[in-house]
């Protein structure tokens, strides 16, 4: 029943965007925004730029609409109600701006001198995603036929690296080289504002008067209902107190069903704190198979995996070809093995640079004018 309210539901947008289609192209931009970073980048670098053309921003409410306002953005939350509005606007947009999976994309047909862009919500993956994810080949040929006609949209996707763009390859089903865009990131622009990062970590000593630890691990689908946290919080406080405060940046799902008592070595992440700042002031980052990394290494700090799970993980999500040798150090399977590491300074900053060279290749501070200057070209 499910599946065939999904194709009725895709029906009804395709004969929407069908009536939508005659209409002429206007000089405007649309964005679909589900995380905030990117977007944030690129609109700020628009406003400085002086790059205004009208703008239609459709986000996720979960994200801080407040920092993509400017005065000629309008912002529509991204809902159920409102996705007529995005198939007209869409429709009529020299320049659509993706930033995740949207099926609505399936309905429509592209002018010719429109263009759609992938800038993803991540510049580096571990994990498979999209096309390459281990559930794909057992979805319903129409939700596979789904996929790559969404896929087949994303006339250019933004890539911070030759790693990554290889990556998009296989997961979005680009069959050329021309479909990457190799402005490198926006969101990374932020790491090389030297003066705000300096200021964020000072206020994280004086705030915690000791050495931060950030763990930060990647969402698992099976934490929905029941939160569940694989790090020895007890034994990283036996181990590591002295120095350090644990500081947990978890997905909000988990964080609002978990009971996690706080105290003078762990402390939770405020919710409405960006992920961002939360790298700028941590000293170390503990992570698995999330994104975090990759930003994080452009700040030359110490990057510890822990991954107790790994083989289950792989077995039921899938990660990348070759985790354990692209990953810059030893992938921990115990709370106390990894502890241990970090009291002995076991992160090697030479290869988390290396790790960083590879993978920020076109990442450089400025990525965000980049995009918009090309997003200017287009208009």
């Amino acid at each position: 029943m499910r599946r065939i309210l999904a194709q009725l539901y895709m029906i009804i947008l395709r004969g929407v965007a069908i009536f939508f289609r005659p209409f002429n192209l206007q000089t405007k931009v649309v964005m679909l925004v589900t995380f905030q970073d990117n977007p944030e980048q690129i609109l700020k670098k628009m406003a400085d730029l002086r790059v205004s053309p009208e703008t239609i921003v459709f986000y996720d409410p979960r994200v801080d609409e407040t920092q993509l306002s400017y005065n000629f953005v309008r912002t529509i939350p991204l809902t159920f109600s409102s996705i007529f509005r995005r198939l007209y606007h869409m429709s009529r947009a020299k320049v659509v701006i993706v930033d995740n999976y949207f099926p609505e994309l399936a309905a429509l047909k592209f002018k010719e001198e429109a263009c759609c862009i992938q800038i993803w919500h991540a510049n580096g993956a571990l994990k498979k995603f999209a096309w390459e994810d281990k559930v794909t080949p057992l979805r319903a040929k129409s939700e596979q036929k789904r996929f790559k006609a969404v896929y087949a949209h994303f006339h250019k996707v933004v890539v911070g690296s030759d790693m990554m763009g290889e990556i998009f390859k296989r997961s979005f089903l680009l069959e050329s080289e021309d479909r990457l865009l190799k402005t490198g990131v926006p969101s990374t622009d932020y790491f090389f504002e030297q003066e705000t990062l300096k200021q964020i970590r000072a206020s994280y000593r004086e705030k915690y008067q000791k050495k931060t630890i950030l763990y930060a691990p990647t969402f698992r689908d099976s934490e929905l209902n029941q939160a569940k946290i694989l790090l020895d919080l007890e034994k990283m406080r036996e181990l590591l107190s002295n120095e350090y405060v644990l500081l947990l940046k978890l997905h909000p799902s988990i964080q609002a069903n978990a009971t996690i008592p706080e105290d003078d070595f762990v402390k939770l992440f405020p919710k409405n704190q960006s992920m961002k700042e939360a790298l700028a002031g941590a000293d170390v980052l503990v992570t698995d198979y999330s994104s975090s990394p990759f930003e994080f290494a452009l700040l030359s700090r110490p990057i510890y995996f822990f991954t107790p799970d790994i083989e289950q993980y792989d077995r039921e999500r899938g990660l990348v070809t070759g985790f354990s040798e692209l990953i810059p150090g030893e992938s921990y399977l115990t709370t106390e093995s990894l502890a241990r590491g970090i009291l002995n300074d076991e992160a090697d900053l030479d290869e988390i640079a290396r790790f960083s060279a590879t993978w920020n290749k076109y990442s450089e501070g400025r990525s965000a004018a980049n995009l918009v200057d090309f997003i200017q070209k287009k208009l």
